[in-house]
C-alpha cells in the first residue's frame, strides 16, 4: 500500500468511520493498517460476527435457492460476507508455497438509500477489508498484508454480472464474464494481489461444482435463529500463474479452495471462535469441517462440515460425526496458544488422518489476530493410504 498523502487521508477518514460506527469492535490503529494492534482477552472476530446490533439487516433463517454465477456476487441486505480463497502451490524446482486472499464486506448500517444524481461518489455504507498472506515454506517466512477501504469512488466493491470483487488493485473475477460470454460453474477466475515484496497472479479453474454446506446451504452456527450464514464452497480449483517474493518470480501451480459466506450474525455470546479445516486428499475427495468453540473451551454442538467425494457428491457431517484430537500446541510470541497438530477421525467414512502445518508461525497480525496456514495431511481412507494438503484457520485464541 503506497504511503502518499491521499492514501494517508483516506486511512484517517476511514478509520474514523469504523471507530464511530462499529464502536469497540475494531481496535484503534493510528498508523499504517499493516501495523499490529493490541488485542483484548476476548475474540474481536467473535464480537464482529456476534448476534448484537443486527436489527434491520436480512437474516439467514431458512434454506434458499442458490443461483450461480449470480450468488458469487454481493448480498448487501446482509451485514457481512466474504470471498475466501486459499491454496497450496508448487514452484518449478520443487518450492512449496501457501496463499490466502480474503476480501470481507461489512455494512455500516441496514438503511438502504436510493442514490440520486447529486450524491457524492464517496457516499457509501459499505466497508471492504482484505487479507493477503503467502507462506514461503523453504525460506520459513510468512508474509502478511492488510487493506481496508470504503466501498465508494471505485476504491472497492463487488458486482454479480460480471462477477468481480475488488479492493483497490486486489481482485477476484470471472474471466468468461469479463470477456462478455456466458459463465457456467466451471468458468475460470482470475486472482490478483500485490503488496510490498509479494504479488500473486493466478488463474483458478473449478474442477468440481459449488457444494452447499449445512442444510441446503444454511449453515446454523448456534441455537438462536438468525445466528447462521448462507455458505457454499468450491473445494477444488486447478491453479496456475505467477508468484513473486522479493525480486524472485516463480511459475506456480497447485490447488485452491473457495469459501463463500454471507449473513448478519453467526456466533452467540457463549461462543469464542472456531477451528476450520479445508483438506484436499490424494484420492480426489475433500473434507471441510468447522469446529466451533465455546468460551469455556469445549466443542459446540453446532460444529459441522461437508465431505465431497471425487465425483463432487457431498455428504453432510454433524458434530458427532467428526472426532478431533489436538496433538501439539504452539505459543505465539504475540501472546496466545494455538492448537497445531491434529488427529481427525470420521468413523462413518472410515477416514483417519493426521494434519500438521508446513510452518508453525502462520499467524496473521491484522486488525483481527488469527492463525491461518497451509497444512499437510496423511492417513487412510478405508484400507487405502491417502495424503493431501489443505488450509486450517484458528480464531479466538489470540490474547486469551
Amino acid at each position: 500500500m503506497t504511503n502518499n498523502v491521499n492514501k494517508a487521508v483516506l486511512i484517517i477518514v476511514f478509520t474514523t468511520i469504523i471507530l464511530f460506527t462499529i464502536a469497540s469492535i475494531w481496535p484503534k490503529n493510528e498508523g499504517h493498517p499493516d501495523i499490529a494492534v493490541e488485542q483484548p482477552a476476548s475474540s474481536r472476530l467473535a464480537e464482529l460476527l456476534g448476534e448484537s446490533d443486527v436489527q434491520g439487516y436480512a437474516n439467514a433463517l431458512e434454506p434458499r435457492s442458490f443461483i450461480f454465477p449470480e450468488d458469487h456476487g454481493p448480498h448487501t441486505r446482509f451485514r457481512n460476507e466474504w470471498w475466501y480463497v486459499t491454496g497450496n502451490l508448487d514452484g518449478p524446482a520443487g518450492e512449496r508455497f501457501g496463499f490466502e486472499l480474503t476480501i470481507f464486506r461489512f455494512s455500516l448500517t441496514p438503511r438502504r438509500e436510493i442514490a440520486n444524481e447529486n450524491d457524492s461518489a464517496w457516499k457509501t455504507d459499505q466497508v471492504y477489508i482484505g487479507h493477503f498472506a503467502v507462506s514461503d515454506v523453504g525460506a520459513e517466512q510468512f508474509h502478511v498484508a492488510q487493506r481496508y477501504s470504503r466501498g465508494g469512488a471505485g476504491l472497492a466493491g463487488a458486482t454479480a454480472t460480471p462477477f468481480r470483487v475488488w479492493l483497490e488493485d486486489w481482485s477476484i473475477q470471472n474471466v468468461v464474464q469479463e470477456q462478455g460470454h456466458q459463465a457456467n460453474n466451471y468458468s475460470p477466475w482470475d486472482l490478483h494481489a500485490k503488496d510490498k515484496d509479494i504479488s500473486l497472479d493466478l488463474r483458478l479453474t473449478p474442477v468440481k461444482e459449488p457444494v452447499l454446506n449445512g442444510q441446503e446451504g444454511l449453515s446454523q452456527k448456534s441455537a438462536q435463529p438468525g445466528n447462521a450464514s448462507y455458505y457454499y464452497s468450491i473445494s477444488r480449483l486447478e491453479t496456475d500463474g505467477k508468484l513473486q517474493i522479493g525480486s524472485t518470480t516463480y511459475a506456480v501451480n497447485g490447488l485452491s479452495w473457495l469459501d463463500r459466506e454471507w449473513g448478519s450474525s453467526a456466533l452467540s455470546k457463549d461462543q469464542q471462535g472456531w477451528d476450520w479445516f479445508a483438506l484436499q486428499l490424494s484420492d480426489g475427495s475433500d473434507l471441510m469441517f468447522y469446529d466451533l468453540r465455546r468460551r469455556d473451551g469445549t466443542r459446540d454442538a453446532h460444529s459441522a462440515g461437508t465431505w465431497i467425494d471425487a465425483a463432487g457428491r457431498a455428504t453432510h457431517l454433524a458434530y458427532e460425526d467428526v472426532l478431533i484430537e489436538v496433538r501439539e500446541y504452539w505459543e505465539s510470541e504475540q501472546g496466545g496458544r494455538y492448537p497445531m497438530e491434529w488427529s481427525i477421525s470420521v468413523p462413518k467414512l472410515d477416514l483417519q488422518i493426521e494434519v500438521a502445518p508446513v510452518l508453525r508461525n502462520q499467524e496473521l497480525i491484522t486488525t483481527v489476530r488469527y492463525w491461518e496456514g497451509a497444512v499437510d495431511v496423511q492417513g487412510r481412507s478405508g484400507r487405502q493410504f491417502v495424503s493431501g494438503r489443505g488450509y486450517v484457520e484458528l480464531t479466538g485464541y489470540a490474547g486469551n
